[in-house]
């Protein structure tokens, strides 16, 4: 092996591996990560664009906090929004965007 060689992929590495150590890290937003749950369990209401379904979830998340049971908001959900996902929807909601009322 050259000695260019010896030298120029334990130099290459050490760079990648740098390059790698300080690269920003992607961080999903919340109404995303709401957004994708909500498409992995295959509850979005129908009928609504992102806007109005990230409103929803952020309504959720003040109903609850008002006071409105975790029950009575996923029946609210599936009555306003017409569909039968009330359950995967609120679950969504509390993780993505108000997860301190999940933990609470």
């Amino acid at each position: 092996m050259s000695i260019k060689r010896r030298i120029g992929i334990p130099a290459a590495l050490a760079l990648s591996f740098a390059a790698l150590a300080y690269a920003p890290v992607a961080s999903a937003s919340p109404e995303g990560s709401f957004m994708d749950e909500l498409s992995t369990d295959n509850a979005k209401p129908p009928d609504m664009g992102y806007r109005e379904i990230v409103g929803a979830g952020y309504r959720t998340c003040s109903e609850l906090r008002s006071g409105v049971s975790v029950l009575d908001e996923m029946s609210a959900v599936e009555s306003t929004y017409h569909f039968d996902q009330g359950t995967l929807f609120v679950s969504a909601a509390t993780t993505n965007l108000c997860p301190d009322f999940a933990s609470g």
